[in-house]
């Protein structure tokens, strides 16, 4: 039995759904976000506060059109190969726990990057780390609250030691 009969039709929907949503996201990142106002064009200095938000929106953008592609193209097999239907809001209702996890995942990163200029970059990412490990239902407080400190730690050295970020 090869990989292809394995993916059911409701995880190709997820996966399909999962790829709209992020070039969505993507869509909204190439034209809302700069956040120094600057122009756009790449300096003698390489990337910029306005061209790297850029770059990355160009590259989610490119990842989730190959994405959605590659799963629309195994639906098409999946649909020849069977010829069952499938109810789209039966099959959001059985899995509400995934799609709310998703979405909470969406809203939760939006939250972080707006409290990235009104709060420490530390106390933002721990926040963020502990809300991330709370969402994903790890319920023992104390590593969670070690980890998402050592963690912000990690990715400030990360930042400013190692790439040379002004953060």
């Amino acid at each position: 039995m090869n990989e292809e009969n394995k993916i059911t039709k409701g995880d190709v929907i997820k996966d399909i759904i999962m790829g709209i949503s992020l070039i969505i996201i993507g869509i909204g990142c190439f034209f809302t976000y700069n956040p120094s106002d600057a122009g756009l064009e790449i300096g003698t200095d390489g990337m910029t506060f306005a061209t790297y938000p850029l770059g990355i929106a160009v590259l989610l953008l490119f990842l989730s059109i190959i994405y959605l592609f590659n799963s629309l193209r195994k639906y098409v097999l999946i649909t020849q190969r069977k010829n069952e239907r499938i109810n789209f809001v039966e099959n959001i209702l059985e899995n509400k726990q995934l799609y709310f996890k998703r979405f909470g995942s969406v809203i939760l990163l939006i939250i972080y990057a707006s409290s990235l200029g009104k709060l420490n970059f530390l106390i933002s990412t721990g926040i963020f780390l502990f809300a991330a490990f709370y969402l994903y239902d790890r319920r023992d407080y104390f590593k969670m609250i070690i980890i998402s400190v050592i963690g912000s730690a990690f990715l400030y050295m990360l930042f400013v030691y190692f790439l040379k970020l002004q953060l």
